[in-house]
């Protein structure tokens, strides 16, 4: 006896092949899977997929000789992934930071202030000032825009401070739309 799903995809007895399936995988097929004809015959044909299943998943998987290399070239190669900022130190030696890190420490900082929903790291420039930082927010509705433009900008310049060591000069705010209130 074939598998001939009827109407839905199920079995003639109303079974749903996807769940014979979980059940045969799981080795615990219910009462009506073991006694119904309909079910024990697809179990039938899907025994060898199941076996080959099993055979499969003890083996081991190895990745591709070279797949780290040319995974980190690719994204070496990729111009965003140049762009780093140098942290300030007293030690030997040069410590950089991707513009990604940065705008994800800043951004995460920036999000816990009340009254912001999302917040964008739009630019980020260094010069000997220090830091300028340019972000896109999203408020949310009523919250007072001058107060939290207040709040957002310190949190960027703390977290500059904190994280990165930077003293951040400018934090320039673009507000880019108001969204519902806090609870929605």
């Amino acid at each position: 006896m074939a598998v001939d799903p009827g109407p839905g995809g199920a079995l003639p007895c109303g079974t749903d092949p996807q769940e014979l399936i979980e059940h045969l995988a799981a080795g615990a097929p219910t009462g009506h899977e073991r006694a119904c004809p309909h079910c024990r015959a697809a179990a039938a044909e899907f025994a060898p997929l199941l076996a080959a299943r099993d055979r499969l998943a003890g083996e081991p998987v190895a990745a591709p000789p070279r797949l780290l290399d040319d995974v980190m070239r690719t994204v070496r190669a990729d111009p965003r992934s140049r762009r780093v900022y140098r942290l300030p130190g007293e030690e030997a030696g040069t410590t950089r930071v991707r513009r990604r890190v940065a705008a994800a420490l800043l951004r995460t900082a920036a999000e816990q202030v009340p009254g912001v929903r999302l917040v964008r790291v739009r630019e980020l420039r260094q010069d000997a000032d220090g830091v300028a930082v340019v972000v896109a927010a999203v408020l949310e509705a009523g919250a007072p825009i001058p107060e939290t433009a207040r709040a957002l900008r310190e949190a960027v310049r703390a977290a500059g401070r904190a994280g990165l060591g930077w003293e951040v000069a400018a934090v320039d705010i673009e507000v880019a739309d108001v969204r519902g209130g806090p609870e929605g």
